[in-house]
Protein backbone atom coordinates (compact mmCIF):
# COMPACT_ATOMS: atom_id res chain seq x y z
CA UNK A 1 0.00 0.00 0.00
CA UNK A 2 2.63 2.39 0.70
CA UNK A 3 3.88 2.09 -2.88
CA UNK A 4 0.41 3.34 -4.54
CA UNK A 5 -0.60 6.08 -2.05
CA UNK A 6 1.38 8.91 -3.63
CA UNK A 7 0.48 7.42 -6.69
CA UNK A 8 -3.18 7.43 -6.15
CA UNK A 9 -2.48 11.53 -4.58
CA UNK A 10 -0.78 12.65 -7.74
CA UNK A 11 -3.23 10.62 -10.47
CA UNK A 12 -6.60 12.55 -10.03
CA UNK A 13 -4.85 15.74 -8.81
CA UNK A 14 -5.77 15.65 -5.03
CA UNK A 15 -9.87 14.04 -5.58
CA UNK A 16 -11.11 12.08 -3.45
CA UNK A 17 -11.73 9.08 -4.71
CA UNK A 18 -15.14 8.84 -3.90
CA UNK A 19 -15.80 12.36 -5.82
CA UNK A 20 -14.03 10.37 -8.81
CA UNK A 21 -16.21 7.25 -8.76
CA UNK A 22 -19.52 9.59 -8.57
CA UNK A 23 -18.55 11.48 -11.67
CA UNK A 24 -17.66 8.46 -13.60
CA UNK A 25 -21.32 7.22 -11.92
CA UNK A 26 -22.81 10.12 -13.18
CA UNK A 27 -21.30 9.90 -16.79
CA UNK A 28 -22.37 6.17 -16.96
CA UNK A 29 -25.86 7.43 -15.52
CA UNK A 30 -26.45 10.22 -18.61
CA UNK A 31 -25.20 7.67 -21.24
CA UNK A 32 -27.19 5.00 -19.89
CA UNK A 33 -30.50 7.39 -19.67
CA UNK A 34 -29.36 8.67 -23.82
CA UNK A 35 -29.23 4.62 -24.83
CA UNK A 36 -32.13 3.49 -23.20
CA UNK A 37 -34.18 6.29 -24.41
CA UNK A 38 -33.80 5.68 -27.78
CA UNK A 39 -33.99 1.77 -27.73
CA UNK A 40 -37.91 1.26 -27.50
CA UNK A 41 -38.05 3.85 -30.02
CA UNK A 42 -34.99 2.84 -32.42
CA UNK A 43 -36.86 -0.61 -32.65
CA UNK A 44 -39.48 0.68 -33.21
CA UNK A 45 -39.19 2.59 -35.98
CA UNK A 46 -36.61 -0.22 -37.25
CA UNK A 47 -39.39 -2.35 -37.34
CA UNK A 48 -41.61 0.25 -39.40
CA UNK A 49 -38.80 0.42 -42.02
CA UNK A 50 -38.79 -3.62 -42.20
CA UNK A 51 -42.71 -3.83 -42.18
CA UNK A 52 -42.66 -1.19 -45.38
CA UNK A 53 -40.22 -3.15 -47.41
CA UNK A 54 -41.78 -6.43 -47.22
CA UNK A 55 -46.15 -5.29 -47.17
CA UNK A 56 -46.60 -1.84 -48.14
CA UNK A 57 -43.82 -0.36 -50.26
CA UNK A 58 -45.29 3.04 -50.95
CA UNK A 59 -46.81 3.90 -47.92
CA UNK A 60 -47.18 7.41 -46.52
CA UNK A 61 -44.30 8.86 -44.24
CA UNK A 62 -46.27 8.76 -40.85
CA UNK A 63 -46.13 5.10 -38.97
CA UNK A 64 -47.77 2.14 -39.71
CA UNK A 65 -49.71 0.63 -37.42
CA UNK A 66 -48.40 -1.47 -34.97
CA UNK A 67 -50.09 -4.48 -35.30
CA UNK A 68 -49.59 -5.01 -38.92
CA UNK A 69 -46.06 -5.65 -38.26
CA UNK A 70 -46.10 -8.50 -36.14
CA UNK A 71 -45.85 -10.90 -39.07
CA UNK A 72 -43.45 -13.82 -38.21
CA UNK A 73 -41.30 -12.62 -41.74
CA UNK A 74 -40.78 -9.45 -40.05
CA UNK A 75 -40.10 -10.09 -36.20
CA UNK A 76 -37.36 -12.68 -37.76
CA UNK A 77 -35.86 -9.69 -40.03
CA UNK A 78 -35.38 -7.33 -37.11
CA UNK A 79 -34.37 -9.78 -34.72
CA UNK A 80 -31.74 -10.65 -37.18
CA UNK A 81 -30.93 -7.45 -37.88
CA UNK A 82 -30.76 -6.31 -34.07
CA UNK A 83 -28.51 -8.80 -33.47
CA UNK A 84 -26.25 -8.63 -36.20
CA UNK A 85 -25.57 -5.09 -35.42
CA UNK A 86 -24.67 -5.93 -32.04
CA UNK A 87 -22.29 -8.86 -33.65
CA UNK A 88 -20.82 -5.87 -35.58
CA UNK A 89 -20.11 -3.70 -32.51
CA UNK A 90 -18.49 -6.64 -30.81
CA UNK A 91 -16.18 -7.56 -33.55
CA UNK A 92 -15.21 -3.71 -34.01
CA UNK A 93 -14.57 -3.95 -30.02
CA UNK A 94 -12.74 -6.82 -30.49
CA UNK A 95 -10.27 -5.59 -33.46
CA UNK A 96 -9.67 -2.39 -31.29
CA UNK A 97 -9.78 -3.58 -27.86
CA UNK A 98 -5.46 -4.35 -27.01
CA UNK A 99 -4.47 -0.98 -29.28
CA UNK A 100 -7.00 1.26 -27.35
CA UNK A 101 -5.53 -1.09 -23.95
CA UNK A 102 -1.97 0.41 -24.99
CA UNK A 103 -3.39 4.27 -25.39
CA UNK A 104 -4.85 3.47 -22.09
CA UNK A 105 -1.82 2.93 -20.66
CA UNK A 106 0.32 5.81 -22.18
CA UNK A 107 -2.42 8.57 -22.38
CA UNK A 108 -5.21 7.58 -20.00
CA UNK A 109 -8.18 6.36 -18.82
CA UNK A 110 -10.40 9.86 -19.49
CA UNK A 111 -8.80 10.61 -23.80
CA UNK A 112 -10.30 6.60 -24.02
CA UNK A 113 -13.69 7.93 -22.39
CA UNK A 114 -13.99 10.78 -24.49
CA UNK A 115 -13.19 9.47 -27.64
CA UNK A 116 -16.30 6.29 -26.89
CA UNK A 117 -18.99 9.23 -26.47
CA UNK A 118 -17.77 10.50 -29.62
CA UNK A 119 -18.06 7.63 -31.31
CA UNK A 120 -21.13 6.50 -30.09
CA UNK A 121 -22.40 10.22 -30.61
CA UNK A 122 -21.58 9.59 -34.54
CA UNK A 123 -23.15 6.15 -34.78
CA UNK A 124 -26.36 7.25 -33.15
CA UNK A 125 -26.30 10.38 -35.77
CA UNK A 126 -25.95 7.76 -38.84
CA UNK A 127 -28.70 5.21 -37.35
CA UNK A 128 -30.97 8.32 -36.96
CA UNK A 129 -30.40 9.17 -40.82
CA UNK A 130 -31.21 5.80 -42.03
CA UNK A 131 -34.13 5.63 -39.77
CA UNK A 132 -35.38 8.95 -41.00
CA UNK A 133 -34.51 8.20 -45.20
CA UNK A 134 -35.98 4.71 -44.88
CA UNK A 135 -37.49 5.21 -47.90
CA UNK A 136 -34.42 5.66 -49.66
CA UNK A 137 -32.32 3.97 -47.76
CA UNK A 138 -32.21 0.23 -46.51
CA UNK A 139 -32.97 -1.03 -43.37
CA UNK A 140 -29.19 -3.14 -43.61
CA UNK A 141 -27.59 0.54 -44.33
CA UNK A 142 -27.95 0.86 -40.13
CA UNK A 143 -25.66 -1.63 -40.24
CA UNK A 144 -22.65 0.93 -41.31
CA UNK A 145 -22.87 2.95 -37.81
CA UNK A 146 -20.54 0.00 -36.32
CA UNK A 147 -17.60 0.96 -38.05
CA UNK A 148 -17.99 4.54 -35.87
CA UNK A 149 -16.91 2.65 -32.96
CA UNK A 150 -13.95 2.12 -34.16
CA UNK A 151 -13.45 5.83 -32.61
CA UNK A 152 -13.31 4.91 -29.09
CA UNK A 153 -13.74 0.91 -29.42
CA UNK A 154 -17.09 0.21 -28.28
CA UNK A 155 -18.90 -0.92 -25.27
CA UNK A 156 -15.86 -3.26 -24.83
CA UNK A 157 -13.20 -0.83 -24.23
CA UNK A 158 -15.04 1.82 -22.34
CA UNK A 159 -16.70 -0.90 -19.52
CA UNK A 160 -12.30 -2.16 -19.63
CA UNK A 161 -11.49 1.93 -19.26
CA UNK A 162 -14.08 2.70 -16.66
CA UNK A 163 -13.44 -0.23 -14.39
CA UNK A 164 -9.80 0.10 -14.69
CA UNK A 165 -10.63 4.11 -13.60
CA UNK A 166 -12.33 2.66 -10.76
CA UNK A 167 -9.39 0.27 -9.69
CA UNK A 168 -6.96 3.35 -10.19
CA UNK A 169 -8.61 5.13 -7.06
CA UNK A 170 -10.07 1.82 -4.91
CA UNK A 171 -8.52 -0.35 -2.50
CA UNK A 172 -8.91 -4.06 -2.35
CA UNK A 173 -11.91 -3.31 -0.04
CA UNK A 174 -13.68 -0.70 -1.43
CA UNK A 175 -13.35 -1.67 -5.46
CA UNK A 176 -16.45 -3.95 -5.42
CA UNK A 177 -18.44 -1.12 -3.73
CA UNK A 178 -17.14 0.81 -6.57
CA UNK A 179 -17.73 -1.62 -9.34
CA UNK A 180 -21.30 -1.34 -8.07
CA UNK A 181 -21.83 2.35 -8.10
CA UNK A 182 -21.01 2.49 -11.66
CA UNK A 183 -23.05 -0.69 -12.60
CA UNK A 184 -25.66 1.54 -9.99
CA UNK A 185 -25.83 4.53 -12.45
CA UNK A 186 -26.26 2.01 -16.02
CA UNK A 187 -29.28 0.48 -13.80
CA UNK A 188 -30.80 3.77 -12.87
CA UNK A 189 -30.33 5.22 -16.32
CA UNK A 190 -31.74 2.11 -17.70
CA UNK A 191 -34.82 2.67 -15.33
CA UNK A 192 -35.17 6.12 -15.81
CA UNK A 193 -35.04 6.13 -19.45
CA UNK A 194 -37.58 3.39 -20.83
CA UNK A 195 -39.87 4.53 -18.81
CA UNK A 196 -39.95 8.30 -19.86
CA UNK A 197 -39.38 6.63 -23.61
CA UNK A 198 -42.74 4.25 -23.07
CA UNK A 199 -44.83 7.36 -22.14
CA UNK A 200 -43.71 9.60 -25.10
CA UNK A 201 -44.28 6.73 -27.53
CA UNK A 202 -47.67 6.47 -26.40
CA UNK A 203 -49.40 10.26 -26.66
CA UNK A 204 -46.62 11.27 -29.29
CA UNK A 205 -44.01 9.94 -32.40
CA UNK A 206 -41.06 7.56 -31.71
CA UNK A 207 -39.05 10.53 -32.96
CA UNK A 208 -39.51 12.54 -29.97
CA UNK A 209 -37.64 10.16 -27.09
CA UNK A 210 -35.17 9.03 -29.93
CA UNK A 211 -33.87 12.60 -30.69
CA UNK A 212 -33.98 13.27 -26.56
CA UNK A 213 -32.05 10.79 -26.19
CA UNK A 214 -29.68 11.59 -28.65
CA UNK A 215 -29.08 15.18 -27.39
CA UNK A 216 -28.46 13.64 -23.90
CA UNK A 217 -24.16 12.62 -25.44
CA UNK A 218 -22.58 15.98 -24.92
CA UNK A 219 -24.62 16.21 -21.69
CA UNK A 220 -22.41 13.59 -20.48
CA UNK A 221 -19.38 14.46 -22.96
CA UNK A 222 -19.45 17.96 -20.57
CA UNK A 223 -19.08 15.90 -17.60
CA UNK A 224 -16.51 13.80 -18.25
CA UNK A 225 -14.13 16.77 -19.05
CA UNK A 226 -14.67 17.06 -15.40
CA UNK A 227 -13.24 13.68 -14.16
CA UNK A 228 -9.90 13.69 -13.15
CA UNK A 229 -7.04 11.42 -15.08
CA UNK A 230 -6.35 8.36 -12.64
CA UNK A 231 -3.95 6.36 -14.43
CA UNK A 232 -0.33 6.10 -13.00
CA UNK A 233 2.26 8.08 -15.35
CA UNK A 234 4.97 5.73 -14.70
CA UNK A 235 3.73 3.55 -17.58
CA UNK A 236 6.40 5.03 -20.07
CA UNK A 237 9.63 4.62 -18.13
CA UNK A 238 10.05 1.72 -20.33
CA UNK A 239 9.53 3.54 -23.78
CA UNK A 240 11.71 6.42 -22.68
CA UNK A 241 14.77 4.09 -22.86
CA UNK A 242 16.28 3.20 -25.83
CA UNK A 243 17.36 5.45 -28.90
CA UNK A 244 14.56 7.45 -30.77
CA UNK A 245 14.41 6.91 -34.72
CA UNK A 246 11.35 8.70 -35.90
CA UNK A 247 11.17 7.30 -39.44
CA UNK A 248 8.23 5.64 -40.93
CA UNK A 249 9.53 1.69 -40.14
CA UNK A 250 10.40 2.42 -36.82
CA UNK A 251 6.75 4.26 -35.94
CA UNK A 252 5.03 0.97 -36.98
CA UNK A 253 6.90 -1.20 -35.37
CA UNK A 254 6.75 0.47 -32.55
CA UNK A 255 2.84 0.92 -32.63
CA UNK A 256 2.77 -2.67 -33.59
CA UNK A 257 4.57 -3.38 -29.99
CA UNK A 258 2.48 -1.59 -28.34
CA UNK A 259 -0.33 -3.33 -29.68
CA UNK A 260 0.84 -7.24 -29.21
CA UNK A 261 2.40 -6.64 -25.75
CA UNK A 262 -0.72 -6.34 -23.60
CA UNK A 263 -1.89 -9.27 -25.38
CA UNK A 264 1.07 -11.34 -24.15
CA UNK A 265 0.93 -9.95 -20.78
CA UNK A 266 -2.95 -10.13 -20.73
CA UNK A 267 -2.52 -14.23 -22.18
CA UNK A 268 0.19 -14.58 -19.26
CA UNK A 269 -2.77 -13.79 -16.58
CA UNK A 270 -4.01 -16.90 -17.89
CA UNK A 271 -1.33 -18.81 -16.24
CA UNK A 272 -3.34 -19.08 -13.25
CA UNK A 273 -6.07 -21.81 -13.71
CA UNK A 274 -8.79 -20.42 -11.31
CA UNK A 275 -8.69 -17.15 -13.26
CA UNK A 276 -8.71 -18.89 -16.69
CA UNK A 277 -11.84 -20.49 -15.58
CA UNK A 278 -13.47 -17.49 -13.82
CA UNK A 279 -13.08 -15.60 -17.24
CA UNK A 280 -15.33 -18.18 -18.59
CA UNK A 281 -18.34 -16.54 -16.39
CA UNK A 282 -17.31 -13.71 -18.55
CA UNK A 283 -19.06 -14.76 -21.73
CA UNK A 284 -22.55 -14.93 -20.08
CA UNK A 285 -23.10 -11.09 -19.61
CA UNK A 286 -23.73 -9.40 -22.53
CA UNK A 287 -26.24 -12.28 -23.68
CA UNK A 288 -27.88 -11.92 -20.77
CA UNK A 289 -27.78 -8.46 -21.13
CA UNK A 290 -29.46 -8.47 -24.90
CA UNK A 291 -31.88 -10.85 -23.74
CA UNK A 292 -32.77 -8.69 -21.59
CA UNK A 293 -33.46 -5.65 -22.71
CA UNK A 294 -34.25 -4.75 -26.28
CA UNK A 295 -34.75 -8.89 -27.21
CA UNK A 296 -37.33 -8.97 -24.28
CA UNK A 297 -39.16 -6.14 -25.68
CA UNK A 298 -39.65 -7.73 -28.85
CA UNK A 299 -40.56 -11.05 -27.65
CA UNK A 300 -42.82 -9.57 -24.89
CA UNK A 301 -44.43 -7.55 -28.08
CA UNK A 302 -44.67 -10.43 -30.33
CA UNK A 303 -45.47 -13.39 -28.11
CA UNK A 304 -48.02 -11.53 -25.93
CA UNK A 305 -48.97 -9.08 -28.65
CA UNK A 306 -48.30 -6.25 -26.82
CA UNK A 307 -46.86 -3.00 -28.23
CA UNK A 308 -43.66 -2.52 -28.22
CA UNK A 309 -44.09 0.96 -25.98
CA UNK A 310 -46.11 -1.29 -23.34
CA UNK A 311 -43.65 -3.93 -23.57
CA UNK A 312 -40.70 -0.60 -22.76
CA UNK A 313 -42.03 -0.57 -19.46
CA UNK A 314 -40.59 -4.10 -18.15
CA UNK A 315 -37.86 -2.47 -18.82
CA UNK A 316 -38.33 -0.02 -16.18
CA UNK A 317 -38.85 -2.72 -13.84
CA UNK A 318 -36.00 -4.32 -13.93
CA UNK A 319 -34.08 -1.16 -13.19
CA UNK A 320 -35.93 -0.92 -9.83
CA UNK A 321 -35.08 -4.27 -9.30
CA UNK A 322 -31.97 -3.64 -10.16
CA UNK A 323 -31.39 -0.57 -7.87
CA UNK A 324 -32.88 -2.76 -4.86
CA UNK A 325 -30.57 -5.70 -5.80
CA UNK A 326 -27.54 -2.80 -5.71
CA UNK A 327 -28.62 -0.31 -2.62
CA UNK A 328 -30.20 -2.72 -0.64
CA UNK A 329 -29.60 -6.59 -1.15
CA UNK A 330 -25.95 -6.86 -2.24
CA UNK A 331 -24.60 -4.44 0.14
CA UNK A 332 -26.11 -6.18 3.13
CA UNK A 333 -25.40 -9.46 1.89
CA UNK A 334 -21.99 -8.19 1.80
CA UNK A 335 -21.58 -6.69 4.82
CA UNK A 336 -23.29 -9.83 6.80
CA UNK A 337 -20.70 -12.15 4.89
CA UNK A 338 -17.39 -9.97 5.66
CA UNK A 339 -18.81 -10.01 9.43
CA UNK A 340 -18.66 -13.81 9.57
CA UNK A 341 -15.25 -13.68 7.76
CA UNK A 342 -12.81 -15.73 9.57
CA UNK A 343 -9.38 -15.90 9.93
CA UNK A 344 -9.36 -18.91 7.17
CA UNK A 345 -10.69 -16.59 4.75
CA UNK A 346 -9.57 -12.99 5.71
CA UNK A 347 -10.37 -11.31 2.62
CA UNK A 348 -13.22 -10.28 0.31
CA UNK A 349 -12.84 -13.26 -2.20
CA UNK A 350 -14.57 -15.94 -0.13
CA UNK A 351 -17.18 -13.07 -0.08
CA UNK A 352 -17.16 -12.67 -3.85
CA UNK A 353 -17.86 -16.31 -4.60
CA UNK A 354 -20.52 -16.57 -2.62
CA UNK A 355 -22.50 -13.62 -4.30
CA UNK A 356 -21.23 -14.42 -7.57
CA UNK A 357 -22.60 -18.20 -7.15
CA UNK A 358 -25.76 -16.98 -5.82
CA UNK A 359 -26.12 -14.20 -8.76
CA UNK A 360 -25.68 -17.22 -11.30
CA UNK A 361 -28.18 -19.38 -9.65
CA UNK A 362 -31.08 -16.64 -10.03
CA UNK A 363 -29.86 -15.60 -13.39
CA UNK A 364 -30.44 -19.06 -14.47
CA UNK A 365 -33.55 -19.66 -13.07
CA UNK A 366 -34.61 -16.44 -13.97
CA UNK A 367 -34.06 -17.56 -17.78
CA UNK A 368 -36.39 -20.66 -17.18
CA UNK A 369 -39.50 -18.46 -16.04
CA UNK A 370 -39.25 -16.46 -18.93
CA UNK A 371 -39.40 -19.22 -21.44
CA UNK A 372 -42.95 -19.45 -19.91
CA UNK A 373 -46.27 -18.49 -22.11
CA UNK A 374 -47.87 -16.81 -19.07
CA UNK A 375 -47.21 -13.34 -18.93
CA UNK A 376 -47.07 -13.24 -15.29
CA UNK A 377 -44.41 -16.16 -14.99
CA UNK A 378 -42.37 -14.15 -17.53
CA UNK A 379 -42.59 -10.83 -15.40
CA UNK A 380 -41.57 -12.90 -12.19
CA UNK A 381 -39.02 -14.81 -14.02
CA UNK A 382 -37.60 -11.01 -15.10
CA UNK A 383 -37.75 -10.05 -11.04
CA UNK A 384 -35.69 -13.10 -9.92
CA UNK A 385 -33.22 -13.17 -13.06
CA UNK A 386 -32.80 -9.39 -12.32
CA UNK A 387 -32.03 -10.55 -9.10
CA UNK A 388 -28.43 -12.06 -10.38
CA UNK A 389 -27.18 -8.57 -12.16
CA UNK A 390 -24.58 -8.17 -9.96
CA UNK A 391 -22.71 -11.01 -11.35
CA UNK A 392 -20.03 -9.32 -13.58
CA UNK A 393 -19.53 -6.92 -10.99
CA UNK A 394 -18.87 -9.58 -8.34
CA UNK A 395 -16.93 -11.67 -10.69
CA UNK A 396 -14.43 -8.79 -11.47
CA UNK A 397 -13.90 -8.26 -7.71
CA UNK A 398 -12.92 -11.85 -7.55
CA UNK A 399 -10.82 -11.57 -10.92
CA UNK A 400 -8.74 -8.56 -9.71
CA UNK A 401 -8.71 -10.19 -6.18
CA UNK A 402 -6.29 -12.95 -8.05
CA UNK A 403 -3.55 -10.57 -9.27
CA UNK A 404 -1.17 -8.17 -8.30
CA UNK A 405 -2.17 -4.22 -8.28
CA UNK A 406 -0.03 -3.65 -11.52
CA UNK A 407 -2.09 -5.88 -13.44
CA UNK A 408 -5.38 -4.83 -13.06
CA UNK A 409 -5.77 -2.60 -16.53
CA UNK A 410 -4.20 -6.31 -18.59
CA UNK A 411 -7.10 -7.99 -16.64
CA UNK A 412 -9.73 -5.34 -17.16
CA UNK A 413 -8.78 -5.82 -21.12
CA UNK A 414 -8.84 -9.37 -20.83
CA UNK A 415 -12.45 -9.54 -19.34
CA UNK A 416 -13.12 -7.33 -21.86
CA UNK A 417 -12.22 -9.16 -24.84
CA UNK A 418 -14.12 -12.19 -23.19
CA UNK A 419 -17.49 -10.13 -23.03
CA UNK A 420 -17.00 -9.05 -26.58
CA UNK A 421 -16.71 -12.90 -27.32
CA UNK A 422 -19.96 -13.44 -25.84
CA UNK A 423 -21.54 -10.62 -27.60
CA UNK A 424 -20.44 -12.03 -31.26
CA UNK A 425 -23.04 -14.81 -31.22
CA UNK A 426 -25.49 -13.34 -28.52
CA UNK A 427 -27.86 -11.29 -31.23
CA UNK A 428 -27.83 -13.92 -33.96
CA UNK A 429 -28.18 -16.84 -31.43
CA UNK A 430 -30.85 -15.18 -29.75
CA UNK A 431 -32.51 -14.13 -33.25
CA UNK A 432 -31.96 -17.92 -34.64
CA UNK A 433 -33.92 -19.54 -31.81
CA UNK A 434 -36.21 -16.44 -31.35
CA UNK A 435 -37.16 -17.77 -35.54
CA UNK A 436 -37.23 -21.42 -34.96
CA UNK A 437 -39.59 -21.25 -31.86
CA UNK A 438 -41.96 -18.53 -34.01
CA UNK A 439 -41.97 -21.63 -36.90
CA UNK A 440 -42.73 -24.47 -34.15
CA UNK A 441 -45.45 -22.16 -32.26
CA UNK A 442 -45.99 -23.05 -28.84
CA UNK A 443 -44.26 -23.44 -25.88
CA UNK A 444 -41.14 -23.20 -28.09
CA UNK A 445 -41.63 -19.55 -28.26
CA UNK A 446 -39.63 -19.67 -25.02
CA UNK A 447 -36.65 -21.68 -27.11
CA UNK A 448 -34.20 -18.13 -26.60
CA UNK A 449 -34.55 -17.97 -22.79
CA UNK A 450 -34.20 -22.68 -22.32
CA UNK A 451 -31.43 -22.06 -24.85
CA UNK A 452 -30.24 -18.79 -22.82
CA UNK A 453 -30.33 -21.24 -18.94
CA UNK A 454 -28.40 -23.80 -20.79
CA UNK A 455 -25.76 -21.75 -21.68
CA UNK A 456 -25.58 -20.00 -18.61
CA UNK A 457 -25.75 -23.46 -16.75
CA UNK A 458 -22.47 -23.81 -18.35
CA UNK A 459 -20.56 -20.91 -18.01
CA UNK A 460 -21.66 -19.62 -14.80
CA UNK A 461 -22.96 -22.42 -12.53
CA UNK A 462 -20.49 -25.14 -13.42
CA UNK A 463 -17.07 -22.33 -13.27
CA UNK A 464 -18.42 -21.25 -9.80
CA UNK A 465 -19.64 -24.00 -7.63
CA UNK A 466 -16.92 -26.25 -8.99
CA UNK A 467 -13.13 -24.20 -8.77
CA UNK A 468 -12.23 -23.77 -5.62
CA UNK A 469 -10.55 -19.91 -5.83
CA UNK A 470 -7.52 -18.72 -3.49
CA UNK A 471 -7.88 -15.90 -1.36
CA UNK A 472 -5.84 -13.50 -2.92
CA UNK A 473 -3.16 -12.87 -5.64
CA UNK A 474 0.29 -15.12 -6.10
CA UNK A 475 3.22 -13.78 -5.17
CA UNK A 476 4.71 -11.19 -7.77
CA UNK A 477 7.49 -13.89 -8.76
CA UNK A 478 5.30 -16.26 -10.39
CA UNK A 479 4.32 -13.80 -12.76
CA UNK A 480 8.15 -12.94 -13.20
CA UNK A 481 8.58 -16.95 -13.99
CA UNK A 482 5.65 -16.62 -16.79
CA UNK A 483 7.05 -14.15 -18.42
CA UNK A 484 10.60 -15.96 -18.50
CA UNK A 485 12.08 -14.63 -15.88
CA UNK A 486 14.35 -15.98 -12.66
CA UNK A 487 11.41 -17.69 -9.93
CA UNK A 488 12.88 -18.36 -6.24
CA UNK A 489 9.63 -19.85 -5.94
CA UNK A 490 11.52 -22.52 -7.54
CA UNK A 491 9.12 -25.97 -6.85
CA UNK A 492 6.55 -24.06 -4.98
CA UNK A 493 6.04 -22.00 -8.15
CA UNK A 494 2.54 -23.41 -9.50
CA UNK A 495 3.92 -22.61 -13.21
CA UNK A 496 7.05 -24.76 -12.14
CA UNK A 497 6.02 -27.05 -9.52
CA UNK A 498 6.33 -30.70 -10.60
CA UNK A 499 3.70 -32.55 -11.94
Amino acid sequence: MEETAPLLGRSFRGRKPQTVVLLLSLVVFITSCSDSLSAVPSTRLLEDAICRRFTVRNATPSPMDERACKADAVQSELAYLKGLLDALEAAVGLLVAFPYAALSDNIGRKPILLLFVTGYFLSSAWTALVLYRSDVLPPHAILVSSVFFLIGGGRCVVVSALHSAVSDVTTDDDRTSGFLAIMFGNLAGSFIGPAVSSGLMQVTSPWVPYLVGFGLMPLGAAVLLFVPETSSPRKLDADKQGPVDDTTTSMLSGHLVHCVRPLKDSVDLMRQPALAVLLVTFLAPMPMMAAASQFLVQYVSKRFEWSLATAGYLLSLRGTVNMVLLLVILPRLSTALMSRATAKAPSGAAKDCILARSSAVALTLGCLLMASDSIYVVVGGLVVNTLGAGLAAVCRSLAASLVSPQHTAKLQTLIGIVESLGSLFAGPALAAMLSAGMRSGGAWMGLPYLGLAAFLSVTTLLPLFFVRFPAGPPPEDVFACVRGGCCSLEAHCPVHAPP
